[in-house]
């Protein structure tokens, strides 16, 4: 990844907490973008006890927005930054190291079986790959984290990319995922701390090995009991569904 922004990159916008009309269009920008992930698809059924049969026509785009919906609210009024580029074509969701709040993974009060599993492969990932190897920092506001009731690692502070999308209901705009990428992996860069990110799809994969970052772990939920889209298996193989943990970390820790 370059470390320069091209010149025709158009510069992104913050979207603020009080325009309730920008907060709606990211989340419908979400919505349309993640359509058919089979990751959130998951987790509605699971929630949902969706019967089959499968695919559901009752996940809709209305439920998949309430999916969405409460978790991008509650980050941004926690300190995340949500921004878009190119006239939104383009938007991204990042949870900085001085993030406070919840993140979107930890938004549900009451997860599922499947949510559940979630979030214990991706925090036992992170505190595999960005846990501190020197004496920790003793700085509270950063989203750095530790539990010394439970001998957990503390984690190195880090961005978190937690939505990248394309709006799928405009043309595209040159430059606008740049712009929405490049700024905040500079400042990683400057603050020497690590990106990380979840991708979950074979080519959201590639979109982000272009801006550096690597898989460092291969997070499988559902094994057995989903296929691949994200329904239940109706004979009790199913694959699962895959995501993919990635760093971007041009400053390691040795």
């Amino acid at each position: 990844m370059s470390s320069s922004i091209p010149a025709q990159t158009p510069s992104y916008k913050v979207i603020s907490p009080e325009s309730s009309t920008d907060l709606n269009n990211f989340i419908d920008i979400i919505t349309e973008a993640f359509a058919s992930t089979a990751l959130t698809t998951s987790f509605i059924v699971d929630n949902d006890k969706t019967p089959p049969p499968y695919p559901s026509p009752s996940i809709d785009a209305d439920r998949r927005r309430r999916h969405f919906a409460q978790g991008i609210l509650d980050s941004a009024h926690s300190n995340a930054e949500l921004v878009q580029a190119g006239d939104w074509s383009a938007i991204a969701l990042w949870e900085p190291p001085y993030f406070q709040g919840k993140a979107f993974i930890d938004s549900k009060a009451s997860p599922g079986v499947l949510l559940s599993e979630w979030r214990g492969r991706v925090k036992a990932a992170k505190s595999k790959h960005l846990a501190m190897h020197s004496n920790p920092s003793t700085d509270s506001e950063s989203n750095s984290t530790s539990d010394s009731d439970n001998n957990e690692p503390q984690l190195r502070p880090f961005y978190h990319l937690s939505f990248l999308a394309r709006n799928p209901s405009v043309p595209r705009v040159a430059g606008s995922i740049n712009a929405v990428m490049l700024p905040f992996l500079q400042r990683a860069q400057a603050e020497h701390v690590p990106a990380w990110l979840e991708a979950t799809t074979p080519q959201a994969v590639k979109v982000y090995e272009h801006f550096g970052f690597r898989v460092v772990e291969e997070i499988v939920i559902g094994k057995g009991r989903l296929d691949a889209q994200g329904w239940p298996s109706v004979d009790g193989k199913g694959e699962g569904v895959t995501a993919w943990a990635m760093i971007y970390d041009p400053h390691p820790k040795d």
